[in-house]
């Protein structure tokens, strides 16, 4: 079986020929699929049998990465899993800001949210986060970073993007580490020009009391 990237709207079709522990195809078996969709809900696949050969079919709708399951139970025991990718629908949509001589366009760099078909964020999203973040770039990426280390269906998709094979929690601390340092490297930068998150003043300082110098002191 493989898997490919779908659009929404298409069918996604798996096969799967059933053999028994001798090689044997294996036919009148009871075969189950499953999928389960980006954000953790799960849907029943429709299969049908061909001889040994069952397939089963899924409509796919909501775009990200998605895996499935088939169970086979009856005249042989057995299973299978597998993933796919489901691209958002293009039409209708904006496209999406790689430049990065542009603040959207680098964050993207940043975050390494650069597939123009499967973006992690819209543009308006990520134009709010930079401005949440004080007009900052690196500000931006790094709540972008938090955002997606605190969320499961974007960790999911980040570890198929970047063809993983390490857990969701080990990713989610690797993102948390980067946007700690991008927001360190911010701070640096705003204390080297004397400016600080939404602020153009000189820091204060707390000076001593004056000194009453008496006739003991000359």
């Amino acid at each position: 079986m493989s898997a490919r990237v779908y659009w929404q709207g298409q069918q996604f079709i798996a096969e799967w020929t059933l053999r028994g522990v001798n090689g044997d195809p294996v036919t009148g078996a009871t075969v189950a699929g499953e999928v389960t969709r980006p954000d953790g809900t799960t849907a029943a696949m429709t299969v049908t049998a061909d001889g040994s050969t069952y397939r089963a079919v899924y409509q796919v709708a909501a775009p990200g990465t998605h895996t499935y399951s088939l169970t086979a139970t009856g005249t042989a025991e057995d299973a299978v899993q597998g993933r796919f990718v489901v691209a958002r629908d293009l039409v209708g949509l904006p496209p999406i800001t790689v430049d990065p001589a542009t603040p959207i366009g680098m964050v993207r760099l940043r975050i390494s949210d650069l597939d123009e078909t499967a973006p992690l964020f819209e543009d308006a999203q990520l134009a709010a986060l930079i401005t949440a973040e004080g007009s900052s770039v690196k500000r931006g990426a790094a709540a972008a970073l938090e955002i997606i280390a605190g969320s499961e269906v974007l960790i999911s998709k980040v570890i198929s993007m970047q063809d993983l094979t390490t857990n969701g929690a080990a990713v989610a601390a690797e993102l948390r580490a980067l946007a700690k340092t991008l927001r360190e490297q911010a701070a640096d930068e705003e204390q080297d020009d004397g400016t600080a998150p939404g602020q153009n003043l000189l820091p204060l300082y707390a000076f001593p009391p004056a000194v009453s110098w008496g006739d003991s002191y000359l």
